[in-house]
């Protein structure tokens, strides 16, 4: 069903409405049960007239922190939103679609301070804004202001026409509460808040974000559902939600298959069957009724009197079909990734943050048999990227002898790259489309070289010894390296993260956010080659 979007005269975020506003699906009704049956339901969201509501004023609110919630309290189903509607206007680069590959960014606070400072940002109006950059030219094309509490959540589509970002609670001027789950179809020239979500990670579990398919039409993302996590498919416009687990565990993290049909995820169901109190075998009980090492090694501390999982088994879900099989026997805590369409990889030990040992895992889907590829001696293993063929793994051995380290399926060491030293979780690397290149760099602003990019091999080729470089990603086409470059001032440590562009190689690189004015927020790279 379409609804005619012409009504609307204002809303949050709001923005210039367009000449001719684009119909979009009115939303139906969501009913949600808690059925155990593992074949996905199609649930209609309820069908609501857009109020329209004072203009968003964003102002900065301090990120809450994780809150437990006892297993014997169950949480609100989904709280389905459906409101803080804005209209869109298309600008006019993307009336066809996204025409190649850009990169997304934020800029926050893109304001001048007016006649008398005209380059100094304002920080009193707290906003980012969304831009595409062209990598050929560095044209960015503007896209809408949201609330700076966005941060870097915000999730583009492959295609570059859609996203779905979070934002932490905001309390307006006027009363109102903001924040929760938006989504913004460019198509359509409309957001929407779908769920009213205090948090994106479920019952405190980590690294949660929303994934969407390879073909940009739909996402899935992990939500509470009374007393454990399901994982939800929504569609890219938001008419149509599926609660597609639907079972009594907590599934979370998940992650599409190359073709888009299959769901990877993790589910602690093989140790708890359920979390609701009255249900036989339930591991919702509190930390007093339960032996001591009852639960040791497979689920989390203790928390508000409450135990949680902090990990579990790898499933994948048809999603056409529901059908749902275990990978492997392997205990995982931490989002498994596909390096092909039969083979996920993974890193254990995560969860941990005063690990000593963690180990890169390989697992075959079909097979159901899975491997170790970080070596046999016990190591601290972290920051793995696959080459695009699948056969081969670069990543950073913390433990003596540190370094950068090649391996092959079998676990055999091809190569060790000892003279770049990275700190705990801050080495990412990535590989060229093509697997001819490596290029390596800091994380979490933990940067202490500039761009390193070598040959399949580790050898090294390229070597910057300025700006320093976080995070280095190769673009869909091959054709572009971009990576955060932290260019250094005279009298400070470090200055501004801006968006460097580079030749596969490492050469080339130009700075192509040196004239924005706020700070810059890289998101990655949207469009098709």
């Amino acid at each position: 069903m379409l609804m005619l979007l012409s009504t609307l005269t204002a809303c949050n975020l709001a923005v210039n409405p367009p000449a001719n506003p684009t119909a979009f699906p009115s939303p139906v009704a969501v009913q949600f049960t808690q059925t155990p049956s593992p074949v996905p339901t199609a649930t209609p969201i309820p069908s609501l007239t857009p109020t329209p509501a004072p203009t968003l004023t964003p102002s900065i609110t301090p990120v809450p922190s994780a809150t437990f919630t006892p297993t014997a309290t169950p949480y609100p189903i989904a709280p389905l939103a459906n409101d803080q509607y804005t209209l869109i206007d298309l600008p006019p680069a993307l009336r066809d679609g996204v025409q190649g590959v850009y990169f997304a960014i934020a800029s926050v606070n893109e304001r001048t301070g007016g006649a008398s400072n005209p380059k100094t940002p304002q920080p009193d109006l707290e906003v980012e804004t969304l831009y595409l950059v062209n990598p050929a030219n560095g044209q960015l094309i503007e896209i809408m202001d949201i609330p700076a509490t966005a941060d870097a959540h915000i999730y583009w589509s492959p295609d570059g026409m859609k996203f779905v970002y979070f934002l932490e609670p905001v309390q307006l001027a006027d009363g109102t509460l903001a924040g929760g789950l938006y989504l913004v179809n460019l198509e359509l020239g409309l957001g929407v808040r779908l769920f009213n979500l205090p948090t994106l990670n479920p019952r405190g579990i980590p690294n949660h974000r929303p994934v969407w398919s390879p073909d940009s039409s739909q996402f899935a993302i992990a939500m509470p559902t009374a007393y454990d996590v399901d994982i939800f498919v929504i569609s890219d416009d938001g008419s149509l939600v599926r609660n597609v687990t639907q079972h009594g565990a907590f599934d979370f993290w998940p992650s599409w298959s190359p073709d888009g049909v299959h769901l990877a995820f993790v589910s602690d169901r093989n140790e708890c069957p359920t979390w609701q109190p009255s249900e036989p075998n339930t591991c919702s009980r509190l930390v007093s009724q339960a032996a001591p090492d009852e639960f040791e090694g497979l689920l989390g501390e203790e928390q508000q009197s409450s135990i949680f999982p902090r990990g579990g088994h790898v499933f994948v879900l048809n999603v056409e079909t529901g059908d749902t099989r275990q990978v492997s026997e392997v205990w995982v805590d931490s989002p498994p990734t596909w390096i092909s369409q039969t083979r996920l990889a993974v890193t254990t030990g995560l969860s941990d943050s005063l690990a000593t040992e963690t180990e890169i895992w390989l697992l075959n889907v079909q097979a159901g048999t899975a491997r170790r590829v970080s070596g046999q001696a016990a190591a601290f293993n972290f920051g793995a990227a696959w080459s695009p063929d699948g056969g081969r793994v670069v990543y950073y051995r913390a433990s003596e002898p540190a370094g950068v380290v090649l391996h092959d399926l079998t676990g055999a060491e091809l190569a060790v790259l000892d003279r770049y030293l990275f700190s705990r979780y801050g080495f990412a690397a990535d590989w060229s489309p093509d697997g001819q290149w490596i290029a390596f760099g800091g994380r979490n602003s933990q940067c202490p070289y500039g761009l390193i990019v070598t040959r399949e091999s580790l050898s090294v080729f390229f070597a910057g010894t300025t700006p320093r470089a976080c995070d280095p990603v190769y673009s869909p086409d091959g054709q572009w390296l971009a990576y955060a470059g932290i260019q250094t001032r005279a009298g400070a440590a470090d200055g501004r993260l801006d968006l460097f562009v580079a030749q596969p190689n490492g050469y080339g690189a130009r700075n192509l956010t040196s004239r924005l004015k706020g700070e810059v927020v890289l998101l990655g790279w949207v469009g098709t080659p």
